[in-house]
């Protein structure tokens, strides 16, 4: 049995099969904002609550969010496709250019929030590690809101997708075992 690494691009064509929630990581105060399309987000622990963020080491933004401190996860919604664009670098806008697709404002820590994402959190770095080609950030949450009623955006195969119908599905469910149950949800 082998105990050495598959072929770089095996793996890679093995990890498109699985799909990842869409987000944008980002940092900075207007007129100094940095920020990039992600997919290797998720929660790490609630005790204390923090998520961990992988991002490549030549990335933009990766640089402002270790100078800056704070940083905001912001899960994309099924609607808000054009801002992943934007942010993966396929419009080719850069820095601040790019917060102009979408509706931002500065959150409690002064991070970049980005309205009807799917969740916003906000972060402060707590540490991070080198990883080849990426640095793990791990971030504790310091804030966060969500909307419940956005369908979350994925990504792939090479493609986003929505959840909306199996979204749908599941609220109707919901709803019906409510009629049924006579106002319970078993």
């Amino acid at each position: 049995m082998s105990a050495e690494p598959i072929d770089r691009h095996v793996f890679r064509g093995l990890m498109r099969n699985v799909p990842g929630q869409v987000s944008v990581v980002a940092t900075g105060a207007p007129g100094n904002r940095m920020g990039l399309t992600a997919s290797a987000v998720c929660s790490l622990t609630d005790l204390p609550p923090t998520v961990i963020v992988c991002v490549n080491r030549t990335a933009g933004a990766h640089d402002p969010i270790i100078r800056n401190g704070f940083f905001s996860i912001n899960a994309l919604a099924v609607h808000q496709e054009s801002v992943a664009r934007v942010f993966s670098g396929a419009t080719r806008a850069y820095g601040e250019a790019r917060f102009e697709t979408g509706n931002w404002s500065p959150g409690v820590t002064g991070a970049p929030i980005l309205a009807d994402a799917v969740c916003r959190l906000e972060c402060r770095l707590s540490e991070y590690r080198t990883a080849s080609s990426h640095t793990v950030f791990f971030g504790q949450v310091i804030a966060g809101s969500a909307s419940a009623e956005a369908s979350p955006l994925l990504y792939m195969r090479g493609s986003y997708v929505g959840l909306e119908q199996s979204l749908q599905d599941e609220r109707d469910q919901a709803r019906n075992e409510v009629c049924v149950s006579g106002g319970r949800i078993k």
